[in-house]
């Protein structure tokens, strides 16, 4: 009796808590993608990681290309929490910098797994069919940039003759490139990056134009 008991304390001891797991699990694949890319990424090397049993990875996620798509889920929701937590108060540019300022940082954490997914045939494959299962793919970000233009901000908003599926398709095409360089290109590319200001200023005269 008390040695199985003296077992079962040492196993409730292993590892991380059980309220933790997904989590756990989730910030040890983001953490493996990003040092050492999708060949590092397997089941037993995220449970090591994480602290967990390699059977709970898939109870909670199924196999990999659902542990891959909670990673990019678990950054995804910031990305809207953060667009949801904009003043409308504040002007439509201050809005239109801090949109581009939440997608970067989105990007920067996304691009290591999306990268993972493009260089697995395998994974990419099953990725592909559950976004088409689940509309899940590169166009919510536009989604979610659309939703949150569709209303005033600071009294102003953009005019009706404006398509705010192609604004949101160039502040996301701004973020991501900058997020991408900051990932791959040399400290003087990266310090040459136009600033998310420099972009809305830049943009904006054309949307303005239009009323």
């Amino acid at each position: 009796m008390t040695t199985s008991d003296g077992v079962g304390r040492a196993r409730s001891k292993r590892g991380r808590p059980s309220t933790g797991v997904r989590e756990s699990v989730v910030a040890a694949a983001q953490q493996i993608l990003t040092e050492a890319g999708v060949a590092r990424l397997s089941t037993k090397e995220v449970a090591q990681r994480a602290g967990v049993a390699e059977s709970s990875i898939f109870y909670h996620f199924g196999d990999r290309i659902g542990l891959l798509q909670a990673v990019i889920q678990q950054h995804l929701r910031p990305l809207k929490d953060v667009l949801g937590a904009i003043d409308e108060q504040q002007g439509l540019r201050a809005t239109l910098v801090a949109i581009v300022e939440a997608l970067e940082g989105f990007f920067l954490d996304a691009i290591p797994v999306m990268a993972a997914v493009q260089s697995d045939a395998e994974l990419r494959s099953k990725y592909l069919e559950r976004g088409r299962e689940l509309d899940l793919g590169p166009h919510r970000a536009v989604d979610t940039v659309v939703a949150h233009l569709s209303v005033p901000h600071g009294g102003e908003r953009l005019p009706d003759t404006a398509d705010p599926r192609a604004i949101a398709l160039l502040l996301v095409g701004a973020a991501h490139q900058r997020a991408l360089q900051r990932h791959l290109s040399p400290p003087a590319a990266v310090a040459s990056l136009p600033t998310p200001e420099a972009v809305v200023d830049t943009v904006l005269p054309l949307f303005r134009h239009l009323t």
